[in-house]
């Protein structure tokens, strides 16, 4: 054989390869779309369900209307971008999860209390400016 046989061959085996892929992708392509379209209504829903969060402990309340009022909201944003089938169990654990995130997020941003001395001595201790003679608090 030549190499230009070789070639063809090569060229044979990567076209019948080819056409075996694609034909594996047509018969699962309407799977491979139902799990891409259920993982982007996840990801909205994770998304709502952050907003919602926030909004609801911006609104205060009880924590059970916390829980009514973005459940509500992420109903109506769901709606609204016409996502159906998403059970309220999932609406539930999407509001737990934003819920800890947000707990979380809150305790990595509280700044650390000052450390305050307790024996200064007396001559580093700043002293208040004296007030000029003459003037009252108004300035007259």
């Amino acid at each position: 054989m030549t190499v230009k046989d070789w070639i063809y061959l090569g060229i044979t085996i990567a076209s019948y390869l080819l056409a075996i892929i694609a034909g594996i992708y047509a018969r699962n392509k309407s799977k491979i779309n139902t799990t891409t379209k259920a993982g982007q209504a996840l990801d909205v829903l994770g998304k709502l369900a952050t907003n919602a969060v926030h909004e609801a402990e911006y609104i205060g309340g009880t924590g059970q209307e916390k829980r009514d009022f973005a459940s509500e909201i992420i109903v109506q944003g769901l709606s609204w971008f016409g996502i159906k089938g998403v059970t309220p169990n999932q609406i539930n654990g999407a509001i737990e999860k934003a819920v800890n995130a947000m707990n979380i997020a809150n305790q990595d941003a509280k700044p650390a209390e000052p450390e305050i001395a307790e024996n200064v001595p007396e001559n580093e201790i700043v002293q208040p400016a004296d007030t000029a003679k003459g003037v009252t608090e108004n300035g007259k």
